[in-house]
């Protein structure tokens, strides 16, 4: 017959690690959003305000190519 090994305690490691992987993630998201919306000095848009002016020039562009007939 085989003999049953005792069941090992549960460590809490498992559950720190976890905390852990949520605190880095929450502290990595903060500081991307603050570099994404924030301007800098002599900057006067934040990134994303940028981003939306290149995709608005963008689609300028390409409208008024299409406006032409052929």
């Amino acid at each position: 017959m085989r003999s049953r090994r005792p069941p090992r305690p549960r460590s809490s490691s498992r559950r720190t690690q976890r905390g852990q992987v949520i605190t880095e993630y929450v502290i990595v998201a903060g500081i991307l959003a603050v570099m994404l919306f924030a301007t800098f000095p002599g900057a006067d848009r934040s990134v994303v305000a940028l981003l939306i002016k290149a995709f608005r020039d963008a689609w300028s562009t390409y409208s008024y190519t299409l406006s032409y007939p052929l």
